[in-house]
């Protein structure tokens, strides 16, 4: 690192066998983010990471036996990846002394070490499940980045089929990352399952592949000049003056339950034909995917408001999720750094003025495709501004400060009151395609997803498309929302984007 006021950041030893540094402003956000909940016993925006395999079963080899051998390979694979992105051996702690979070590295001191951290880091779920079910059923979140292999049911075509999850506090991976780390896994597991006598990484200088925070991966200045700071100022006014003098479109929520519940998962599947008349449409207006369906959410957010006498208008204001490892040097922003949390959120909010019908009309609001359309344009207004605006890369780490909360008074804090007008964000996964391939070797992968726990009252959705198939999924809290409501909610998102589209 040439610039010294990054000197903080670099990874460096405290002891034998020990490496730290400081976390930047996004790490930051989600550590305090998880402290300020951990009273609940979950973690905040804590990240899973799914995806669905299967491998056939050799002749003559008896299927416990083909469970054990990938099993083995899988256990293999994540060792080499500790060697090639230590970083998924790391951890944040907070340090007393300095007042301040600190990452924290360290290696091997011996192969039973090692052994323990696989061990611990690498589970096979007891029961035999669907991994949705069992992603669904409030798992645990460890210190350590893990994977949990969750068995499906035997069957009598020799085919041995898993899904394999990933748990991990969002200060170490994110999304993107979660991605990438899969299809470097795979690639390693294949590997290991028709080589099983190679041998594993020697450790002790994979600490030099460690990676450092957003703030120098992406070379953003340690010091805002004038003209920056006006930009924020501008932004923070901009972003104020929304709020003013409007309702504000809020998603209703079960309003007797104070305390968060378990986090969930829904998702809606377009199909095929669907989905590539959805991308054509889009493509002939000028539009992407994710505007389609970030103007969707915004008028179903529209459409949830109550109904009164009179004919309204309310506002609905959010943000968009932007993955910046394209702003990254190399080999930052490469799949050499997945464990990384290398994103951010824009700092301009996007607002949408929506008509609330009075009472007697429709149930559901009907969508006109002009409506549709200018929604969606302003939408795409909104993305391009912030893709073309050079200055964004270099405020984001002062965006993520502006949200981050204080360290508490206490050990456990009181749990934060809930959010009582509550959104629907986006997070566009893009095409998936792109990130994992459909065959490692004997293993074939399917179905591939992330999302962040969430135990706010808001609803998180996230976009992707996968062998031609869009998927429309959401996160909620049960405490909140149920089911039945939530998709609900993706249906109807989706057959705005259609009918707003005109197919």
């Amino acid at each position: 690192m040439a610039n010294s006021a990054y000197t903080r950041f670099e990874w460096r030893r405290t002891e034998p066998g020990r490496w730290e540094r400081d976390i930047d402003e996004v790490e930051e956000f989600y550590t305090a983010l998880a402290k300020a909940y951990e009273g609940t016993g979950r973690v905040f925006f804590a990240m899973t990471g799914f995806i669905t395999f299967s491998i056939p079963v050799p002749p003559g080899t008896s299927f416990p036996d083909a469970e054990k051998a990938v099993e083995i390979a899988l256990r293999n694979a994540w060792i080499r990846l500790r060697y090639n992105h230590p970083t998924i051996g790391s951890r944040v702690q907070y340090d007393p002394v300095e007042k301040k979070y600190k990452k924290v590295y360290e290696t091997f001191s011996n192969s039973a070490s090692l052994r323990q951290w696989a061990d611990e880091t690498v589970r096979v779920v007891p029961e035999r499940m669907s991994g949705l079910d069992w992603c669904n059923a409030d798992p645990p979140v460890p210190a350590l980045p893990t994977l949990f292999l969750v068995k499906a049911p035997t069957t009598s075509d020799q085919t041995f089929r898993a899904d394999l999850v990933l748990r991990s506090h969002h200060d170490i991976i994110d999304g993107m990352g979660t991605l990438l780390l899969f299809d470097n896994l795979f690639a390693a597991a294949a590997e290991a399952y028709e080589q099983p006598g190679r041998a594993l990484p020697e450790f002790g200088d994979e600490w030099m592949n460690l990676s450092p925070p957003l703030r120098v991966a992406a070379d953003i200045p340690a010091a805002m000049t004038p003209e920056r700071k006006e930009h924020m100022r501008e932004f923070l006014e901009h972003n104020a003056q929304l709020k003013k003098g409007v309702e504000i479109a809020s998603i209703p929520f079960q309003q007797h339950i104070v305390i968060p519940g378990k986090h969930q998962r829904v998702a809606i599947r377009v199909p095929a034909d669907t989905t590539a008349k959805v991308l054509e449409r889009c493509r002939s207006l000028g539009l992407s995917i994710t505007h389609a369906y970030h103007a969707a959410i915004a008028m179903a957010a529209g459409d949830l408001q109550d109904r009164r006498e009179t004919e309204r208008t309310v506002r609905y204001i959010n943000y968009s999720l932007i993955n910046e490892r394209h702003h990254c040097k190399p080999p930052y922003s490469t799949s050499a750094h997945p464990a990384s949390v290398y994103h951010s959120v824009s700092g301009k909010s996007l607002a949408i003025d929506l008509t609330v019908p009075a009472i007697g009309a429709p149930n559901r609001t009907i969508i006109d495709q002009e409506t549709f359309l200018r929604v969606a344009e302003h939408v795409r207004d909104y993305y391009v501004d912030i893709r073309d605006n050079e200055e964004h890369i270099k405020l984001v780490s002062a965006y993520w400060a502006i949200g981050t909360l204080p360290y508490p008074d206490s050990e456990t804090p009181a749990i934060p009151p809930r959010n009582e007008t509550p959104s629907v964000s986006i997070s566009s996964m893009g095409v998936l395609d792109k990130v994992i391939r459909h065959r490692y070797g004997d293993f074939s992968v399917d179905h591939p997803w992330v999302t962040g726990e969430e135990l706010g009252t808001g609803l998180g959705v996230f976009l992707d498309t996968w062998k031609g198939i869009l998927t429309l999924s959401s996160a909620y809290n049960d405490a909140w929302h149920g089911k039945e409501e939530v998709l609900d909610v993706l249906n109807w998102c989706n057959d705005t984007v259609v009918r707003g589209l005109g197919i």
